[in-house]
């Protein structure tokens, strides 16, 4: 007698994957583990695209500890190859016969070193109106991430890149907000469940990174000692379960076998093809001061590390992932402390290190504005940095804010660092999309290609932009 896999109630999420491993995360059905409880209880099998065989299941475990989730790490893969999956979970421990019927295939595809060229979505900021009563109220933002998986399905992204506000926590403002780990918890299994998102995660790829609505608006700006003790550590432990875990940011054994503890910071690194890619956390470590010079969006480690990636293999294409803009500013009447123009002095250090880098092929991908545009900073070098911001994902009609973004910013003009010194020049060939839309990010050898499409997969060719390397 077989017993029935059952579906995961969030999940599976493939995650981060090298050349011969990968991350899988999926989640029980609320309560069916409490906190301190732990089983056996996820099941995976796996086979190389195209193959009649499974592999034998492979159990692993969920714990209540991480609202009854778990992240399984396959091991031994083939470099650049498709897999097919299936992964649920069953309430024994014990080695029994498996029915997977009613559990969906998904797909992932391990990296290839030595490709000449990555392709992968990428997009942010995906607002979901949460009523009084925690429940998402309507499905409209889950309908891109339908445009998306069918898109998925031609063009076979090797990943999709999320640059942060995957979840809105405040979504009406204070009202509503979450603030317990029941909140946060209840809202990522809701978001993450929606149909079509959950495809998409099943079936591609997935790297991910916070920004302030996983948190609260402009996190850290309105922090008191009762929010950095309550809700704070309510936002970060749900972060660390449905995004972290199953990103490079959390640690594996020193086999890589399995999730070794919580991470001890949120920034990471990967490599894709002919790219590498600094995935940097501007949120939990920032310092604000009333003194510009001592205002900073990211602690000395992370600043030390980065300007050492750099230097890195420096003929690769280098990718910074920043979910606010990095550049182009907003005119002096819309200027706000948030975003990089808000801490002048530490973005011009990270400017010059990318100026004094040996690496030439720099792009900077950003989200935050609800407005997608592609922006070329030429440094006094004449070195080019590269700027695609893609954002967002769904934004409301009836929430006008950045909807008339080209006039805020200031371009062409030059761009300032500390003390007003001048960095470079900064243009915007392109128009400015403010309305909800993904893209497509190719790079290889020659270039790179942004391709925008709106929410209904219509290109958008106004704002699209080919480059080459100089």
């Amino acid at each position: 007698m077989s017993q029935s896999v059952n579906r995961f109630a969030v999940g599976p999420v493939v995650g981060e994957a090298g050349d011969s491993h990968v991350r899988v995360f999926g989640g029980l059905p609320k309560g069916k583990l409490s906190a301190g409880e732990k089983g056996l209880w996820g099941r995976i099998r796996w086979r190389r695209a195209g193959e009649m065989d499974w592999s034998p299941p492979r159990a692993f475990r969920l714990n209540g500890n991480f609202d009854g989730s778990g992240v399984v790490i396959l091991n031994q893969l083939q470099p650049g190859t498709r897999y097919e999956y299936q992964a649920g979970w069953v309430n024994t421990q014990e080695d029994v016969a498996l029915d997977w019927s009613a559990v969906e295939q998904g797909q992932f595809l391990t990296n290839q070193p030595d490709a000449s060229a990555t392709r992968f979505f990428f997009g942010s900021c995906c607002y979901r109106f949460v009523g009084l009563d925690g429940e998402i109220q309507d499905d409209r933002a889950d309908k891109i991430f339908a445009e998306m998986s069918s898109r998925a399905t031609s063009s076979k992204p090797d990943f999709v890149l999320f640059g942060g506000d995957q979840v809105y926590a405040d979504s009406m403002y204070k009202f509503g907000a979450a603030s317990t780990r029941e909140d946060f918890d209840a809202l990522y299994r809701e978001s993450f469940s929606q149909p079509h998102l959950a495809k998409l995660l099943r079936e591609t790829n997935s790297y991910m990174i916070l920004d302030d609505h996983e948190i609260e608006n402009n996190w850290p700006a309105r922090a008191n000692a009762e929010l950095w003790t309550s809700k704070y550590p309510a936002a970060i432990k749900a972060y660390q379960i449905y995004q972290a875990s199953h990103s490079p940011a959390a640690p594996l054994n020193q086999a890589g076998t399995y999730l070794d503890r919580d991470p001890d910071r949120f920034w990471y690194t990967f490599s894709r093809g002919p790219a590498d890619f600094f995935v940097m956390d501007v949120r939990t470590e920032r310092v604000l001061s009333r003194w510009p010079w001592q205002r900073r969006m990211i602690g000395d480690i992370q600043e030390k590390a980065f300007i050492e990636w750099l230097d890195r293999d420096p003929e690769r294409i280098k990718v910074l992932v920043t979910s606010v803009l990095l550049f182009p500013e907003q005119r002096r009447p819309f200027r706000g402390k948030d975003a990089w123009e808000g801490f002048m002095h530490q973005r011009q250090r990270l400017l010059e290190a990318m100026g004094r880098s040996r690496s030439d092929k720099l792009v900077v991908l950003s989200g935050d504005v609800h407005a997608s545009l592609y922006a070329c900073l030429t440094l006094k070098d004449g070195k080019q940095v590269h700027s695609w911001t893609c954002s967002g994902l769904f934004w409301p009609t009836a929430l006008r804010a950045f909807r008339w973004y080209r006039p805020m910013i200031r371009v062409p003009g030059v761009l300032h660092g500390g003390w007003g010194k001048p960095l470079g020049k900064v243009e915007v060939p392109g128009e400015v999309f403010s309305d909800n839309a993904f893209s497509e990010v190719t790079f290889d050898a020659e270039g790179a290609s942004f391709q925008l499409f709106d929410r209904r997969q219509r290109p958008i060719s106004e704002t699209s932009q080919k480059i080459r390397w100089r």
